[in-house]
């Protein structure tokens, strides 16, 4: 009888000893495992932290009409903005781009129009108006179009754009402006 418990015993401490063991390598695997997931299912996290922020930018209404005679059609395309920092980090403003498309509505062999994006102001949520910091002129023939690249407005540190006013031959027209 001694025997038979001595070796029901040792079974019964082999026997949990094993499990105890199962046990410790699946737990093993299973933290391995949680541990790879977020690195495997996170590409976000290898993206650098130290981009800038950005922003979008959308103009309502994106096209006017703008001229005496209505003749010409602005479209304001391709906005975005970016926050701007010192060396230190601390923001020192933002800045918007933006492109804009000029269309010509005269008739062929009617006169070319000149757009001067120096006339644009943009109004901030504090009521100042800024110009542009850079901008490209734009020159366009008779039922035709062209493009200004390249147009910058630098807002100061914690404003807000609110409108865009577009000018041409004494007509003035604002769009809102929203940036996300």
């Amino acid at each position: 009888m001694k025997r038979i418990i001595l070796v029901f015993s040792v079974g019964l401490i082999v026997t949990l000893a094993a499990c105890k063991g199962k046990n410790k390598t699946e737990n093993a695997d299973q933290q391995t495992t949680t541990a790879e997931q977020p690195a495997q299912s996170s590409p976000a996290a290898t993206a650098p932290s130290n981009e800038p922020k950005t922003y979008a930018v959308t103009f309502s209404p994106d096209s006017v009409y703008l001229g005496k005679n209505k003749e010409v059609l602005v479209r304001v395309t391709n906005a975005k903005a970016v926050e701007l920092a010192d060396a230190d980090g601390k923001v020192t403003g933002t800045e918007i781009t933006y492109e804009f498309e000029v269309t010509n509505k005269n008739q062929v062999g009617g006169s070319s129009i000149f757009v001067n994006p120096a006339n644009f102001r943009l109004q901030l949520d504090n009521g100042n108006n800024i110009t542009h910091d850079n901008y490209n002129s734009v020159n366009v023939d008779a039922e035709s179009t062209k493009s200004s690249t390249d147009n910058k407005f630098k807002l100061p540190a914690g404003t807000k754009p609110k409108s865009l006013s577009l000018f041409y031959d004494e007509t003035r027209v604002s769009v809102g402006v929203e940036m996300k």
